[in-house]
């Protein structure tokens, strides 16, 4: 549905970083594993933790990262099951928006981060541009018809048009991020809003 950008988008998370041989990497709500791929590509010493709260979802990471450095557990992202300072980048692709208590979940990053370790969220946002935002919105509304069509789930894709909807925005996620203890936020746009990676240090 995003013509693949979203692969484009993921890999320039990695702009960001450049991890040192020991500094040990969460992909939070990795889903699949894209973002521990990427990880075990361009830092195959590093050791990659990758926690999703979906037993499936993990299964097909197992299948995709066979033979790599990464750990898999089955988590919510309210209660990480790690002690506190245990990560030296903790990266969420695309997942925030699904989290049941944004508020506590950013809180549980926090507490899981390394003092000076970077949290990196990427994830659909608010479009800046009004020509763009217009374009967008008529988008949003073929996105069901399409997932009807090509995956023959209405349902999922409206789900996903509402939860980008209803997602805070750059400044307001800003705001949640500060309150949660991070230091240092910042947020870059991608193509005019229609994502952002959000940057918080702790």
């Amino acid at each position: 549905m995003s013509f693949g950008l979203h692969r484009f988008w993921k890999e320039h998370i990695f702009d960001f970083l450049n991890a040192e041989k020991n500094e040990i990497f969460l992909d939070l709500a990795g889903g699949s594993g894209d973002i521990s791929k990427i990880i075990t590509k361009k830092f195959p010493e590093n050791k990659c933790v990758l926690v999703d709260n979906n037993n499936q979802m993990i299964l097909e990471a197992k299948n995709k990262l066979k033979g790599s450095n990464v750990d898999f557990v089955c988590a919510e992202s309210e209660k990480l099951p790690f002690k506190s300072q245990s990560f030296d980048y903790i990266i969420v692709s695309f997942g925030l928006r699904n989290f049941s208590n944004i508020n506590s979940s950013l809180f549980e990053i926090q507490r899981c981060l390394k003092k000076n370790g970077l949290f990196i969220c990427l994830e659909f946002s608010n479009v800046n541009r009004k020509s763009l935002r217009f374009l967008t919105e008529l988008y949003y509304e073929v996105i069901p018809k399409l997932g009807k069509v090509f995956v023959g789930n209405e349902f999922a894709y409206k789900y996903l048009v509402e939860s980008i909807k209803n997602f805070p925005n750059q400044i307001e996620l800003t705001k949640k991020l500060i309150k949660s203890g991070f230091k240092k936020v910042e947020c870059f746009d991608l193509m005019g809003g229609i994502a952002s990676i959000h940057l918080g240090k702790k």
